[in-house]
């Protein structure tokens, strides 16, 4: 027996794209946590967008605890979980909205909401952005993936969902990405990891 599905199905070619952001950002969130240079409410209420957006259940009861945690009220937590904005500091609204569109063009955010994005942070603190949205997006499929595995094996098999996909993108996640990890972060020592989305440019001029 089947269901439909209105949430975002990751696939295993989309995956790899995204496990390679996940990693690149993991190294830059790394630095940024060990020198506190971003808002931990700000990465909280991206990550909460995005995982608004994708419907992962499992990021959304994992980044809410961690969201309580940081500070958050449990108003704001629902706010944004249901798309509501009215809570957000005004100077963030801008990156969630980003974080928003982001994720509804499945990781190809147009010119315009880029040069946005670096108007409003500049390169440094979009870059630290774009980094949370790459560990967010692969969590999102991970969790997604995992929760349509398991409505498989209880008969309740999603359409438009294949096997493959359920089984490979936590496998591969926990195989590949560390390696991806490794890679990256060697090569971060040698020079610096570009961003897929923020290049070492200036917005366009308003």
């Amino acid at each position: 027996m089947s269901k439909t599905f209105n949430k975002r199905i990751f696939n295993i070619k989309e995956h790899f794209a995204i496990m390679k952001n996940a990693a690149k950002g993991f190294i830059l969130l790394r630095y940024v946590k060990k020198n506190k240079l971003f808002n931990k409410k700000f990465k909280e209420r991206i990550m909460l967008a995005v995982t608004e957006v994708n419907g992962c259940e499992l990021c959304s009861y994992v980044h809410t605890k961690i969201s309580l945690e940081s500070g958050m009220s449990h108003d704001e937590i629902r706010g944004i979980l249901n798309g509501i904005k009215d809570d957000i500091p005004e100077s963030e609204v801008v990156g969630v909205l980003f974080a928003e569109h982001y994720t509804d063009s499945h990781e190809n955010p147009d010119d315009e909401a880029i040069n946005t994005l670096i108007k409003e942070y500049g390169i440094d603190k979009a870059k630290i952005i774009c980094a949370v949205l790459g560990m967010i997006t692969m969590t999102n499929a991970m969790g997604i993936s995992l929760g349509l595995l398991k409505e498989r094996f209880s008969f309740k098999r999603v359409k438009r969902s294949k096997f493959l996909n359920e089984l490979g993108i936590p496998v591969l996640t926990m195989t590949v990405f560390p390696i991806f990890f490794i890679y990256y972060k060697i090569k971060s020592l040698f020079k610096s990891l570009k961003c897929s989305i923020i290049q070492d440019k200036v917005a366009l001029a308003s």
